[in-house]
């Protein structure tokens, strides 16, 4: 019995090391028959871009800036003289046009013409007494040239002893008062003649305060304000209206010195002027914008202003318009009215075949490039200048290259590209340039 119990154990024993050996030769044969992994060429994907060939074109620089309309000149009707307002004008209402020389208001004038007859009155006087001792001048000189040649006479007598020295004395006495009578009639008309000249001021003052009674329009003026009526008593150096000159309207407009600078460059290339002295040989344009559509008045650069806006560090350029209200249609063209808020282009004259490309196709002072294997390339370039919707390169790009105009979300130099021609990009970069499109 003891023995069946060894020789089973021992069997077991024997199972047991033949399976431990039987695993550790699976487990060591089974790398060897394994078949090694495949491997799968990854495939590299193009990235789809737009991109626009780089072209040479004619630039012309432009700036935009905004300001409001005033008028060129401006008349405020302040009374010159004192009274009642008799008579207004109908056209002496908020807003009217009025012509040159149209009479719009008058005030009371019976005190100054009153004024203006006393004093033609005294000026007649004033001519009777002035003849008057004029003829009395005349005649004591006749009297002075008698008793000079009496005096004479007598006196060579007296030298002879034909007369005594008692009569010499009292013809001299006579003569010395001639001479005093003469020169007080000759006072007397020196007077006469200053006191003519001041009637004859006062008689031009009393016409000219019975013209200031009437009031008329020294230009074609559109009125703005009206601050008097009628049978209302009108002070002297009241303001009665005002009202806006017709002949030229005036634009103030903001531009910053740097977006100056392009358009003044060749300007200032040629005559070594001053960048105010470039603006005023610019090209100006002055647009409204409305809902429907947008008017445009010919413009040009009068001056510039004297200083630097403090707070906007920008220059003012003031443009101004001929005949702004000439033009006016009802409905279709509005006037320049005072205070209206428009809009300003400066232009200069084209910059001869510069490299031109989209301003947002720069990124800092990069350009993405299709370089020849449609590869990216970021290109360091120099900017020579910018202006709205575009730049001109200087260095560091040629002529015909490609330039990304796409935005890339992740730009890695030498990804692969499919480039796609931007043709709306290329046309907005053109319009912004030269003005215009140019055939493709």
């Amino acid at each position: 019995m003891s023995e069946q119990v060894s020789t089973a154990k021992w069997k077991r024993s024997v199972g047991m090391v033949v399976a431990i050996l039987l695993g550790v030769a699976f487990i060591i044969a089974a790398p060897l028959t394994k078949k090694p992994p495949q491997t799968s060429q990854v495939k590299e994907r193009p990235v789809k871009v737009r991109s626009i060939v780089v072209p040479m074109l004619d630039v012309i620089p432009r700036s935009t800036g905004f300001g409001r309309v005033a008028p060129g000149k401006t008349w405020e009707a302040v009374a010159e003289v004192s009274g009642q307002v008799l008579w207004i004008a109908d056209e002496l209402r908020d807003g009217k046009v009025v012509e040159a020389g149209t009479e719009l208001l008058r005030i009371e004038d019976a005190n100054y013409r009153l004024t203006l007859v006393q004093t033609e009155a005294q000026l007649r006087a004033s001519e009777v007494k002035k003849k008057s001792a004029a003829d009395s001048l005349a005649i004591a000189k006749k009297d002075m040239a008698l008793l000079q040649t009496e005096y004479q006479r007598q006196k060579k007598l007296a030298a002879k002893g034909t007369i005594s020295k008692t009569t010499l004395d009292s013809t001299e006495r006579q003569v010395l008062t001639g001479q005093t009578q003469l020169e007080n009639t000759q006072n007397l008309l020196d007077l006469i003649g200053a006191e003519h000249q001041a009637l004859v001021a006062q008689r031009d003052a009393a016409k000219l305060d019975l013209a200031r009674t009437k009031v008329t329009a020294p230009f074609a003026v559109r009125i703005t304000k009206v601050d008097i009526g009628a049978a209302q008593y009108a002070n002297k150096g009241q303001l009665m209206f005002a009202a806006d000159g017709l002949e030229v309207a005036e634009i103030e407009a903001q531009f910053s010195v740097g977006i100056l600078r392009p358009l003044v460059r060749n300007i200032a290339n040629e005559g070594e002027v001053d960048i105010r002295a470039g603006a005023t040989q610019l090209q100006a344009v002055v647009r409204l914008k409305t809902a429907s559509h947008t008017v445009e008045w010919p413009a040009v650069v009068d001056r510039v202003a004297g200083s630097i806006d403090p707070l906007t560090q920008t220059l003012g350029v003031i443009v101004k318009v001929d005949r702004p209200y000439a033009s006016a249609r009802p409905g279709e063209r509005p006037p320049l009215l005072r205070d209206t808020f428009v809009e300003v282009e400066l232009s200069s004259g084209p910059i001869q075949q510069q490299l031109v490309v989209p301003r947002n196709a720069l990124h800092d002072s990069y350009l993405y490039v299709v370089n020849s294997d449609s590869r990216l390339e970021k290109r360091k370039v120099k900017v020579d200048f910018s202006q709205q919707g575009y730049s001109v390169i200087a260095e560091g790009l040629s002529e015909g290259e490609h330039i990304i105009t796409s935005d890339l979300i992740t730009a890695v130099e030498g990804m692969l590209l499919t480039p796609l021609e931007d043709k709306r990009g290329r046309q907005q970069m053109e319009m912004a340039a030269t003005g215009k499109v140019a055939k493709q």
